[in-house]
């Protein structure tokens, strides 16, 4: 079936990110939540680092007896064929999804996946609110009843994305991505998973931003970025940041300068 979008939430044993313990999904039609399910999965070791633990409250007796991935895989992986798939922080739920599938060698699926904190903030503009799913969630007047549960936090995923198209007056979820089309719609196969929760440092090129000028007289000024202030933090995936800061001015936006030069994962 075809729906709207799915919504996914992994939850992890430790910092490896092929360590899924749980998985919750909600798939929504005509901007409802219609289908929802929830799984258990045992990790190759159980291995569950305390800290995690004590954000979703898993431990290892919880999926002694629980599926492994694969088993979990066979599943859930029809949300996966022809779906938007939205997760919270999404690059952090499809590295997940990517290193148990390379895990276990199964075959990847193609689909196209969103970040829920683009879209909630093309609902939120001009208001200053943080990018946590709490903060975006109780800006929206949605209930963190049982957050860090995966279900329930595919839930809140799913009536957020919801509440942003409902604030915004549009009838469907296309609709909402063909009115802000500047929303980072990305492909599961150009992923390059994060594999570790915790990434080691890196230094970045540093590049001088008086090296940067447009290439173009030409600007659409109803562009998303025109005229706004760019400052690029984190890491970059899928280009080099001078080609990053390159196209940024060629459609108007201003760069500025922001320590460590990369690019923010969503």
């Amino acid at each position: 079936m075809a729906y709207d979008f799915v919504t996914i939430d992994f939850e992890t044993a430790n910092n490896n990110l092929a360590s899924a313990c749980s998985v919750g999904i909600a798939a929504v039609k005509d901007l409802k939540i219609v289908k929802t399910e929830y799984y258990l999965i045992k990790p190759k070791s159980l291995d569950f680092d305390e800290k995690n633990v004590s954000i979703h409250g898993i431990k290892p007796e919880d999926v002694a007896d629980a599926p492994l991935f694969p088993n979990v895989w066979k599943y859930i992986r029809h949300y996966f064929v022809d779906n938007m798939i939205i997760a919270h922080n999404a690059y952090f739920d499809m590295s997940v999804l990517k290193c148990c599938l390379l895990e276990y060698d199964l075959d990847m699926p193609e689909f196209n996946y969103l970040c829920s904190i683009p879209i909630s903030t093309r609902a939120c503009r001009g208001q200053n609110v943080g990018n946590s799913l709490k903060d975006r969630a109780e800006h929206f007047g949605i209930s963190m009843d049982g957050h860090h549960n995966a279900l329930r936090d595919a839930i809140i995923c799913a009536n957020l994305v919801i509440a942003c198209i409902e604030r915004k007056k549009r009838k469907t979820f296309q609709a909402f991505c063909n009115t802000h089309y500047s929303l980072p719609i990305k492909k599961f196969s150009d992923l390059k998973p994060q594999t570790s929760f915790y990434k080691p440092y890196r230094k970045f090129e540093r590049i001088a931003i008086s090296e940067i000028a447009a290439t173009t007289e030409s600007f659409d000024k109803t562009h998303y970025l025109y005229g706004k202030n760019i400052v690029f933090t984190g890491e970059l995936q899928s280009m080099d940041r001078r080609t990053a800061m390159q196209k940024t001015v060629n459609l108007g936006g201003i760069v500025k300068p922001g320590g460590r030069m990369g690019c923010s994962p969503c």
